[in-house]
């Protein structure tokens, strides 16, 4: 009776440390972990110890994890949960759902793109600049059209301005976003940036 006890609250202990993991996109389907296929059956499939299957990867449980997977569903609640727990100042824990989210081969596009954003958003908060501006210039490969390419050409240029005083780098990202968004809301901001950055170097040549 002990020993069963024993397991079941260390089962619940390693449940609740995976409270806020991607169980879905941490299982290697050529080596699955046992435990983390327990967790996917026990969250997904209601089963328990005793069940026959528990822990095991196999055809129904494998098909379980593959309709998950294949479930755009699957991707924007884990980005919302990451989001959750950055508001909630919880930075760790939503930059491994994130990476996980990144890195997965079967992440949507749009999902990769926002989250890593927000990625760039959490080294921003930690005081991270470097890692910051490199995050946010990987969305600059996406189409222009982009609205996180747009917000993540700025925060590049502010970065390197306001944090970094790369001066010249930020000149030319602020020159860039008047160039391909020269309508947009953020113009009079990027002006206003420009003419911070004119004085300052003004000031060194001085």
């Amino acid at each position: 009776m002990f020993s069963f006890i024993f397991i079941l609250f260390i089962t619940i202990a390693f449940s609740n440390s995976l409270a806020n993991k991607p169980i879905e996109l941490m299982i290697d389907p050529n080596s699955p972990d046992i435990d983390l296929v327990k967790v996917f059956q026990s969250k997904y499939m209601s089963m328990e110890n005793g069940d026959v299957g528990y822990g095991s990867f196999g055809p129904k449980t494998t098909k379980f994890w593959q309709d998950i997977c294949n479930d755009y569903k699957t991707y924007e609640t884990l980005y919302e949960k990451s989001l959750k727990l950055k508001n909630d100042k919880k930075l760790k824990e939503s930059n491994m759902i994130l990476d996980y989210l990144i890195n997965f081969d079967k992440t949507p596009k749009n999902v990769i793109i926002k989250s890593k954003f927000l990625r760039a958003q959490i080294f921003y908060d930690l005081s991270y600049y470097v890692q910051a501006v490199n995050y946010f210039k990987l969305i600059l490969k996406e189409d222009v059209s982009s609205d996180y390419r747009k917000k993540a050409l700025f925060m590049t240029a502010y970065i390197y301005n306001n944090n970094l005083n790369m001066y010249t780098d930020a000149i030319n990202y602020y020159k860039t976003f008047l160039n391909e968004y020269k309508n947009d809301e953020l113009i009079s901001s990027v002006e206003y940036e420009l003419d911070q950055i004119n004085s300052i170097v003004a000031k060194i040549k001085d």
